[in-house]
């Protein structure tokens, strides 16, 4: 039961991240927010335009959901998540304007991390933390994605909870791994995270005249290294930098796009970040076996 109950309720809160994925870039002028054609139809990220109709949006205006097309107010049974996307044919249910299975996807990735955290940390304040910490994770990799930004409105305060929750860790231990536990361990953790990447971004530039990282980048990574400390961040980047290579190499010779165009580098930290998370203790494991011979282990 209590299964089930984390699925459902990773579930709903997988429907409010899309509503942040899709709001939190809608509400900048500066990124093309109208993602259908005259038609109805989805349109890639880099072709969609700038709809002034937007620019009071907010994650909390207007309350209720509504359709990126026809701006019509959805019901509450057009919301249920998964569900009513397959009932309506991932369709709109007033203009029939085709809605991206990114949607469910999202609700059932949310409801797998649901199930996966508090299987692994119980219902506790640990537990809570990190579902929160990978839910806004999950957000920040769909924007990076498309938008190729890390927005300041989640990384910059989810830095400063994560300070405030280590400096609580620091006094009380009421958290457990891997939340860093002391303020020494997330002071490392962010030295050796945002640390490493400014230095990184600085020598690339130095070489190449353009900076190699974003900003946000930094940010993300000072977020996660401050919350889990000096080994996540170890992780993150060599994870995160391994995938990204592989994967980002393999998606443009793929794409055919010109390997001068950016990558967003934020799901790779993210994944890195994850796999830390959940498996930190048997990558490690099975590293050390690995080169057993090289560490003398």
């Amino acid at each position: 039961m209590l299964s089930i109950l984390f699925i459902i309720f990773g579930l709903l809160v997988g429907s409010f991240l899309s509503v942040c994925i899709y709001r939190i870039p809608a509400a900048r002028d500066d990124l093309r927010l109208d993602p259908f054609d005259d038609e109805g139809n989805e349109l890639p990220v880099e072709e969609q335009h700038v709809d002034p109709t937007l620019k009071d949006l907010s994650i909390l205006n207007p309350p209720r959901s509504f359709c990126p097309k026809c701006r019509n107010k959805l019901a509450w049974y057009h919301n249920i998540p998964v569900i009513s996307w397959l009932a309506l044919g991932g369709a709109c249910a007033f203009c029939k304007a085709k809605i991206s299975v990114r949607y469910p996807v999202v609700e059932l990735i949310t409801a797998i991390f649901s199930l996966l955290t508090f299987s692994a940390f119980g219902i506790t304040p640990t537990g809570a933390t990190i579902f929160i910490f990978v839910c806004a994770l999950i957000v920040i990799s769909v924007i990076d994605y498309d938008y190729y930004i890390i927005p300041d409105v989640i990384s910059l305060p989810g830095t400063a909870i994560a300070a405030v929750i280590v400096v609580v860790n620091h006094f009380t231990h009421i958290f457990a791994a891997p939340i860093a536990a002391d303020m020494v361990q997330g002071f490392w953790g962010y030295l050796l995270g945002a640390g490493f990447l400014h230095l990184f971004n600085y020598l690339f530039f130095l070489i190449r005249k353009k900076h190699g990282l974003g900003l946000g980048d930094v940010k993300l990574l000072g977020m996660t290294g401050i919350l889990l400390g000096p080994a996540a961040s170890i992780y993150t980047i060599f994870l995160g930098s391994l995938v990204g290579s592989v994967l980002g190499v393999l998606l443009v010779v793929l794409s055919g796009r010109k390997f001068a165009k950016p990558i967003p580098f934020g799901p790779y930290l993210v994944l890195g970040t994850l796999l830390y998370i959940y498996l930190g203790t048997d990558i490690g494991k099975w590293w050390l076996e690995m080169n057993a011979g090289l560490v003398g282990y």
